[in-house]
């Protein structure tokens, strides 16, 4: 889980405008905002990617050195209701999304789908009940275990597939495999070929496996492209045009996969990584071209603990 450090940007949100600003043509290849000459008042933006759906992003600070990264959430106006996929990390936040949703529609938000169970996806989940007393939050098996202690619990759930047909809008909720969480979901729109991957999907974000599942989560990736959407969205990571986005998905799984063999090579040669707070192997660690990520610093080690307890056989059953 990508820790949160939120307090204190709500004034500054709610200053910025519901509108998007297309992204340069030559922009940084990282998911650092500061990259794009980009600040927290530039925040919430949103770009429309078909008819009626939307991805907006809010705003995620994750390490010790500032970075300051997005939070993806899918908006699809239906026509008999909005369905949103993943919140954003706090009340204010969530707030502030409410606001700019009835700046598009004056339907009602229907249906929150947690995609992640991550606190800067679900942090602001109180402000939809308190908005809409009758929203139906929809999530895996796992993720209700997690939530089960949330003042707004999950009361719908997706063990392999549920189709919402709401309006105008088919939404696919999919449980492809365990991820970054253990508990994710998807959502697709076959009618639009949109693919909302929430945190599978982490564009050009160093892997962050707190409580991911590592080689399964390579296999989800590659079930999601079976799918041909035209739009692959990430849960964290610039919305750019669609064929980008594509790419550079397949870029994120090999990120996946380069981080998963480098820790294998580390736990072979014998260095040491009880914890991501306890972690030597992390001093001998090559990241090669991965090395200036958005995260590295913090996500590195526990990317490597988390794959030695794979190795080990001790991962968490969820």
């Amino acid at each position: 889980m990508l820790a949160l450090a939120l307090s204190g940007w709500a004034m500054l949100l709610s200053q910025s405008a519901f509108s998007a600003e297309p992204p340069g043509v030559d922009a940084p290849h990282s998911a650092d905002i500061s990259k794009r000459n980009l600040t927290p008042k530039d925040f919430p933006r949103w770009q429309q990617l078909e008819r009626n759906v939307y991805a907006y992003e809010g705003l995620h600070s994750a390490d010790k050195e500032g970075v300051i990264v997005n939070t993806v959430s899918l908006i699809v106006v239906t026509g008999d209701g909005v369905v949103v996929v993943d919140g954003q990390g706090d009340v204010p936040q969530t707030r502030l999304m409410i606001e700019n949703i009835r700046k598009l529609t004056d339907e009602p938000v229907k249906y929150v789908v947690i995609a992640s169970d991550h606190i800067d996806h679900v942090g602001g989940n109180a402000a939809f009940k308190e908005a809409y007393p009758n929203v139906v939050f929809i999530a895996s098996p796992a993720s209700q275990k997690r939530l089960a202690k949330d003042p707004n619990p999950p009361t719908m759930l997706v063990s392999e597939q549920r189709s919402l047909r709401l309006g105008a809008a088919q939404i696919e909720i999919l449980n492809l495999g365990r991820a970054h969480t253990g508990g994710d979901l998807v959502a697709w729109l076959p009618r639009d070929g949109v693919l909302f991957l929430g945190e599978v999907y982490l564009r050009d974000v160093f892997p962050a496996m707190r409580s991911a599942y590592p080689t399964e989560w390579l296999a989800t990736i590659r079930k999601s492209v079976y799918l041909g959407a035209t739009w692959y969205v990430p849960g964290h990571g610039f919305i750019d045009d669609a064929p980008t986005l594509r790419r550079e998905l397949d870029e994120a799984r090999q990120a996946l996969s380069y981080v998963i063999d480098e820790a294998k090579r580390l736990h072979a040669a014998g260095f040491k990584c009880e914890s991501a707070a306890n972690c030597p192997a992390a001093d001998h660690a090559n990241w090669g071209p991965y090395a200036d990520w958005a995260l590295r610093s913090s996500q590195a080690p526990l990317a490597i603990a988390r794959v030695y307890l794979e190795l080990d056989g001790k991962l968490p059953e969820t």
